[in-house]
C-alpha cells in the first residue's frame, strides 16, 4: 500500500507526522472537541473537500452540535471568503444527514 511505500522510502517522514499527529490526538489546554472544530476550519479554509467530513464526523463523536459544527464552518467562512462554504457543503450535508438518522 501507498503508506507502506513512504515508509519504506522515508521512514523519518512517516515518525514526524506520527510525532506532530499527537497535538490532534491527545487533549491538552484545549479539550479534543474544540481541536476537531479547529481542524474541521482549518480543512475548509484549506480547500481541502475531502477533508471535511471526517473532521466534522470526528468533532461530532467528541460531542459538537450541529450548531458548533455550523459555527465551525462560519468562522472558515469569516476569514476565507465563500468558497470555504461550497468545499464545506458536500461533506456538511452527509454527516447531517447520517446523523438524522441514527
Amino acid at each position: 500500500n501507498t503508506l507502506k511505500a513512504i515508509r519504506d522510502l522515508a521512514p523519518e517522514f512517516v515518525d514526524l507526522i506520527h510525532e506532530m499527529d499527537q497535538v490532534i490526538l491527545e487533549a491538552g489546554a484545549i479539550d479534543m472537541k474544540t481541536k476537531r472544530l479547529i481542524a474541521l476550519a482549518c480543512v475548509c479554509v484549506r480547500s481541502c473537500e475531502d477533508c471535511v467530513y471526517p473532521q466534522a464526523k470526528v468533532a461530532k463523536n467528541y460531542g459538537a452540535s450541529k450548531k458548533e459544527i455550523l459555527e465551525a464552518i462560519h468562522v472558515a467562512v469569516l476569514t476565507a471568503g465563500v468558497p470555504s462554504w461550497s468545499i464545506a457543503k458536500k461533506g456538511i450535508i452527509q454527516l447531517f444527514d447520517e446523523w438524522d438518522q441514527e
